[in-house]
Parts: structure tokens; C-alpha cells; sequence
């Protein structure tokens, strides 16, 4: 077979020099032995891959000896002067440095430049469009939230537009002020249920109705929440501003003694009141301290968005919280009706600090280390199991705190693996955080684990047909689904429907050396009926040396068929692995052709730039099969943490 594509449309071939020269230099290497050929093309494919930065795995000089020793004439020479499309230094294959960008599945950077990053309006909204599409039950929560929403604001607006008093006082300011209130209060009451993880683990194990929950969108639930607790606290603020500045300065004192703030506990029998004897209340007061904490939250959490730094989203919270409590004291005056907040608020904030807080600090109890492995910039954790964690569903994660490491902080990560005694998480360095516990790790540390947790992998098993796309260190949440389908083959009360399940396992990441940190188990599951492996290295040497790829490739491709194994992942798995970023049009074009009609899950765990892409080859692929007149039935479940 040839080795390397030799056409003019794949590879750069030397300009012509002068006969004399030439002919020379040809006659010269044709003579010489094929041994010494082999040599040269060996070389040559060891500087390619010094080129990529690519460490090839195995004997491959032995399995393509062959093909190098007997090449004719005439592909020798085309084969010889290929000239780079980027000039070649290196002599011998590098081993990846270390990276100190590296990120956890949480944050998953190191695949950050892997796609091009869909972040446009018109993105978003074909995005929102397909989510919605895919998942009527969204369709309907929203539209409920929306209907009790505006009821509620109507309710109350309409209530103090019909209070003479209030209404001649400070007119639709005032109907406006209160029916956001309401809104503040309803948000309020929501807020808390999208993060109380340990019910969702609980409906999600016990209970087939987890659906109808629709927990895979519980973080975006929870921002939903927050943004409109802020927004309608702000339109509350706005409203009294107008209130405290014009209407009420403006009125009589007739007006005023006719009104309920008349008899409220700070104003009886005292005249209208200025403007500084309001603000020095403390239901004024402590509506200021409130609109603060509305401002500085929201600037807190843009900084942990772009910065990534986790102390900003930790001071973010701490302001919600403050905001939080206080509107519990926010109406203790009494000024229009009784307070609401406690009725309201307090049962889901019991609920939260009875499930989540008390657990999580009270009664997680701190276990030594036994094990754990370190290579490169990657820390494999082997923790001590607790009660709670037996029998976990696959595609949890867990909160792991090292006191040592920082006193208060917790940080998610994926359950990889269980057995009797331990579960396993894989983390990747990081912020000072990770990188701190990379640097600590030791025998006998001590550490606390609180969950588990349920997140969108724990789904899988309800498709027929699932893809899972990880990017980096993203697989990790499908590890633990792929470890439980080799078990079942052990054991005799295998799921009827993950009997028929098919899996297309999806793996890009441009760092070679993670292939090797779970190859057992993927060579293990690939063997498995209805399981395919794909993995992908990536990275810029598939667009700046493509004749050096090309030549790759080409020795990948004649090792595989001899050997079946991939020089590149040093697995020995059906499909070699990839050199570039996956096609996913043609991907999941492949799996609706391949399944059609079918219900198709599709689970990603990466960076959220390649999260909107494949959200938008979704809906493109989805498009272009209805306009052919073919049903495809594509659910997009993202990793959230």
C-alpha cells in the first residue's frame, strides 16, 4: 500500500531544479540499499511526529517495515521530496509538557480552542428554539411561570389600585411597587428548590416521574430565579423612588392621614413625614442595603463568568444570601400589611438548610486517603466510601472539600468509578485550588465528600441510542456508564432496554497522554455489542502540518490493520483515533440515518463555546432532515454542575 498520499492536490512537491543535479541525486539514492531506504522514511515519519508534537505508541517500525522496504522507484521519490507546509526542526517525538491552563471537567479550557465559538444572538436563539422543540414540558413550565407571574403582579396591582387611600397617595407607583414585591416573593420561593441536589437524587433514583421535574435544566432554572428576584427588586426600588420623591412630597395632608402609612407603626400620629425621616426606618434602610447587595451580586458572578475565578462566584453568593435574609426582615414594620416573607420563604430555606447545608458541613464525616496516582498535570482521587454513595446511579458527581487546601471551599467533580470502598474521581489541574491539591496530595490526607449529586448523564439509560460527546477530561461523566454496562455483563438482571441500547462514545482532547488514563476500560466497553468508541486528538498541527498528518495517518492506518492497535491513543480499540476536530455534522448525521425515528440523547460534558456548536449542528441537522421529509429526534442533555 502507499504510505503517503503522492497526488499534487495532497502534498507539496519541491519546484523542479536543474537536470544535472537531479538526475544525479536520483540515480544516487536509487542505488542505495533498502534497508537504508527504510531508514530514511522512518526518519522521516519520526520527524513528522516530532513536527505535531505527537509521541507514536508501539513497534510501528516493525509493522510498517514492509511497506518501507519494498516501495518502488518511483513512490520513493515522491515520498522524499515532500517538503513540509511548515518547516520541520525537530528530529525526535516530544512528550507533552506540562500545562498550567488545564482545567477540570467543571471548566474544561484546554478544548477551548478546538471550536469555532457560536456566541451570536441569532446562535442563542436557534439554540433556545431547538431546547424548547426537543422538550414541550420546558415549553409548558415556562409558560406556567410566566401565567403566574404576571397573575401575581396583576393580583396585587390591581389590589392597591383599588385602595382609595394608598391609590390618591401615590397613584400607580405605589401598584406598581407592591406587585413587584409579590414577584420578589414568588421568585424567592423558587430560588432555593433547583439546588436542594439531594432531592433531585432521591426523585431521580426512586421515582420513574423524575422527567416531569425536568432536572437537567435545574441550573438554568435557578439563574432564572435569581435574575428575576434582581429584576423585580429593582422595578420595587424604582417604584418607592417615586414614591419618597414626588408622590408623596407632592401630597396633601389629608391625602396622607387617608392613606395606610398614616397608621403604620413608624408614622402614627406624627405628620407627613420628609424625606430623610423615611430613609433613616429600617424598612428603608434595609431596602438600601438590599438594592446594594442586588448590584454587587449580579458584578461578583460577570467576573466569575469571564475570569473563571471562584472566589468571585463565592462573593456573589454571599451578597444573595445577605440580600436573602434580609428580605425576611425587609416588612416587620408592618407599613401596608403583614409581612410575607416568612410564609413564603421560609419553608423551601428550612428545607435547603435541612437537606443541604446541615449534611454537607455537620454530618460529612473526614476520611485519609488511601490511593490515589498522579501523572502529568492529573490527580486520580481514590476516596473512602460513605453510606450515602453505594449503589449511586452512574453519571453523578460529587463536592469534594480538602480542609488543608482551603477551609470552606467544595468543588464538583465526576464519579468515575465505584467499588466496594471507594469511588474515584479524576481531576485535572486548575485554578490555585486544583492546583494546590496536586501539589498536597499524600497518603493519609484528609478529605470530605458530600453527595452524590445527579447530573444530565444519569439519563443516559432512558435512549435507545445515546452519544456521548466528552471534550478533555470531559468523559469522565460516561466513564462510570460505560463501567456499569461491563459489570451487567457479569451479573444476570440486565435492564432489558440497555440490552438493545446503543452507544456512540465521543472523545476529543489535545492532550495525548489522557488516552492512556483509562484505556482498560474503553477497550473494554469498545469490545461490548452496540458500543462505539471514537476518539480524536486535536490540536494545530491538523491545520499547519497537514503533509506531516497526512504521513500519520497514513503509518496509523497500515498499523491498525496488521496490529489493531492506534499508534496514536495506544489503544486497541475498533476505530483508530482521529488526528483534528470532528465533523459533527456528519457524525450525528450518521447516527439519525442510522437510527431513524429513534429517540436520540445526546450528552456533552466540555466547554460551553463547543457546547453551542453542537447545539447548533443539531438543529441544523434536525432542519435539514425535516425538509427532506424525515423525522430525526435529537435531545441535547450538556453536562451542569
Amino acid at each position: 500500500m502507499t504510505l503517503y498520499p503522492h497526488t499534487p492536490q495532497d502534498c507539496q512537491v519541491v519546484a523542479a531544479r536543474p537536470r544535472s543535479v537531479d538526475a544525479a541525486q536520483d540515480d544516487a539514492r536509487h542505488d542505495q540499499p533498502s534497508a537504508l531506504v527504510a531508514h530514511h522514511l522512518r526518519h522521516r515519519v519520526q520527524t513528522a511526529a516530532a513536527v505535531c508534537n505527537i509521541q507514536l505508541h508501539g513497534n510501528w517500525q516493525h509493522a510498517v517495515d514492509p511497506d518501507f522496504t519494498s516501495i518502488t522507484k518511483t513512490t520513493l521519490a515522491n515520498k522524499l521530496y515532500v517538503v513540509p507546509t511548515t518547516p520541520t526542526t525537530a528530529a525526535l517525538p516530544v512528550t507533552p509538557t506540562k500545562g498550567r491552563d488545564a482545567v477540570h471537567f467543571v471548566r474544561l479550557e484546554d478544548d477551548q480552542d478546538q471550536e469555532a465559538m457560536s456566541t451570536t444572538t441569532t446562535s442563542r436563539l436557534r439554540s433556545l428554539w431547538f431546547t424548547c422543540r426537543q422538550d414541550p414540558l420546558l415549553v409548558l413550565w415556562g409558560v406556567v411561570y410566566l401565567g403566574i407571574s404576571t397573575a401575581l403582579f396583576s393580583w396585587k396591582f390591581m389590589h392597591y389600585r383599588h385602595d382609595v387611600g394608598m391609590f390618591n397617595l401615590a397613584g400607580y407607583a405605589i401598584c406598581t411597587a407592591r406587585g413587584s414585591a409579590q414577584v420578589v416573593l414568588f421568585n424567592g420561593f423558587l430560588l432555593l428548590w433547583p439546588v436542594m441536589t439531594r432531592l433531585h437524587y432521591l426523585v431521580s433514583k426512586h421515582t420513574p416521574l423524575a422527567r416531569l421535574f425536568l432536572f437537567q435544566h435545574r441550573i438554568q432554572f435557578h439563574i432564572t430565579y435569581g435574575l428575576m428576584y434582581y429584576v423585580a427588586g429593582w422595578v420595587h426600588v424604582v417604584a418607592h423612588l417615586v414614591n419618597l420623591l414626588f408622590k408623596v412630597p407632592c401630597a396633601s395632608e389629608a391625602t396622607w392621614d387617608a392613606s395606610i402609612l398614616a397608621r403604620a407603626n413608624d408614622f402614627a400620629g406624627k405628620p407627613k413625614p420628609d424625606l430623610w425621616t423615611v430613609l433613616v426606618t429600617w424598612t428603608a434602610l434595609s431596602g438600601v442595603i438590599m438594592f446594594v447587595c442586588s448590584i454587587v451580586a449580579p458584578v461578583c458572578k460577570y467576573k466569575y463568568h469571564t475570569t473563571r475565578h471562584v472566589a468571585w462566584n463565592k462573593w456573589g453568593h454571599v451578597f444573595d444570601a445577605g440580600m436573602f435574609g434580609i428580605t425576611f426582615v425587609h416588612g416587620v414594620r408592618h407599613w401596608l400589611e403583614s409581612a410575607q416573607a416568612f410564609p413564603i420563604l421560609g419553608p423551601p430555606l428550612a428545607l435547603y438548610v435541612l437537606l443541604e447545608v446541615l449534611p454537607r458541613y455537620l454530618c460529612t464525616r473526614a476520611n485519609a486517603i488511601t490511593r490515589f496516582t498522579k501523572t502529568q498535570d492529573t490527580l486520580v482521587l481514590h476516596l473512602p466510601k460513605t453510606k450515602r454513595f453505594h449503589n449511586c446511579l452512574p453519571g453523578s458527581f460529587l463536592r469534594l472539600h480538602v480542609p488543608v487546601v482551603h477551609p470552606r471551599e467544595w468543588h464538583p467533580f465526576s464519579i468515575v468509578a465505584e467499588d466496594q470502598d471507594h469511588v474515584t474521581v479524576h481531576i485535572q489541574a486548575c485554578g490555585d485550588w486544583t492546583r494546590r491539591l496536586y501539589d498536597l496530595v499524600h497518603p493519609n490526607l484528609f478529605v470530605k465528600i458530600d453527595g452524590p449529586i445527579p447530573a444530565p448523564a444519569v439519563s443516559v439509560h432512558k435512549y435507545s441510542v445515546a452519544v456521548l460527546i466528552g471534550a478533555g477530561i470531559g468523559i469522565t461523566p460516561y466513564l462510570a456508564f460505560l463501567q456499569q454496562r461491563l459489570h451487567q455483563l457479569t451479573t444476570t438482571d440486565v435492564p432489558k432496554d440497555d440490552q438493545h441500547q446503543t452507544l456512540y462514545v465521543h472523545w476529543q482532547t489535545n492532550k495525548q497522554e489522557l488516552f492512556g488514563a483509562h484505556q482498560h476500560l474503553l477497550q473494554d466497553a469498545a469490545a461490548l455489542p452496540n458500543v462505539h468508541v471514537q476518539t480524536y486528538l486535536t490540536g494545530d498541527f491538523a491545520k499547519t502540518c497537514k503533509d506531516e498528518t497526512k504521513l500519520l495517518q497514513s503509518v496509523q492506518k497500515t498499523v491498525h490493520e496488521q496490529e489493531q492497535f492506534d499508534v496514536i491513543s495506544g489503544l486497541h480499540l475498533p476505530l483508530r483515533t482521529r488526528l483534528g476536530r470532528p465533523e459533527w455534522s456528519i457524525v450525528l448525521k450518521r447516527v439519525a440515518e442510522s437510527h431513524p425515528g429513534a429517540q436520540i440523547g445526546v450528552f456533552f460534558c466540555g466547554p460551553a463555546g463547543l457546547k453551542t456548536t453542537i447545539g447548533d449542528v443539531l438543529c441544523n441537522v434536525t432542519d435539514d432532515a425535516t425538509q427532506r421529509g424525515h423525522h430525526v429526534d435529537f435531545h441535547f442533555h450538556p453536562e451542569q454542575f
